[in-house]
């Protein structure tokens, strides 16, 4: 499959861009995910199947690099710049849609444990599929629900059952 790489970029350029955000809570860092994730990209392209196979590829190799960013020796030997309440800084919602910017449940997606978070986030943001995120993570689809579970206990602990999803 020939990839146009604009057409990629105009097509899954916000999924990527807002993912790294949400993972590793810094709008520049995700900046620079999104550039390492599409600069991959151009170098593998040939190694994508169909348009299926490069959301799913997209969404893996985000999550990687993030993860990698959060963990970096540079990273975890550093203090947050930031308190967890200003997660959400004004960057970082431009990469949001306006009922994202205004929801209590946004800052509290990104409050979760990293397993959670993933998974809640591609369910609910990105729409996919249990069975579409356990291929993308390499778990077990009763692994997802599972986590999914959890997830909307933990949020319906934290917002109360207004927001229960």
């Amino acid at each position: 499959m020939k990839i146009d790489m604009e057409e990629a970029m105009r097509t899954y350029g916000d999924m990527v861009l807002r993912l790294a955000v949400v993972n590793t809570k810094d709008r520049t860092a995700a900046e620079d995910v999104f550039q390492e994730v599409f600069l991959k990209l151009f170098r593998y392209q040939k190694s994508i199947t169909c348009e299926e196979h490069l959301k799913s590829w997209l969404i893996k190799v985000t999550l990687q690099r993030s993860y990698t960013y959060t963990h970096s020796p540079w990273n975890t030997s550093t203090e947050a710049l930031f308190r967890e309440e200003d997660l959400l800084d004004e960057e970082t919602e431009e990469t949001m849609s306006d009922t994202e910017k205004e929801s209590d449940v946004t800052r509290a997606v990104m409050g979760l444990p990293k397993k959670y978070k993933e998974v809640i986030h591609l369910f609910y943001y990105e729409e996919l599929s249990v069975k579409e995120i356990a291929e993308i993570l390499g778990e077990k689809e009763a692994t997802i629900k599972t986590r999914l579970a959890r997830g909307r206990s933990i949020l319906e602990e934290r917002l109360g059952e207004v927001y229960a999803l």
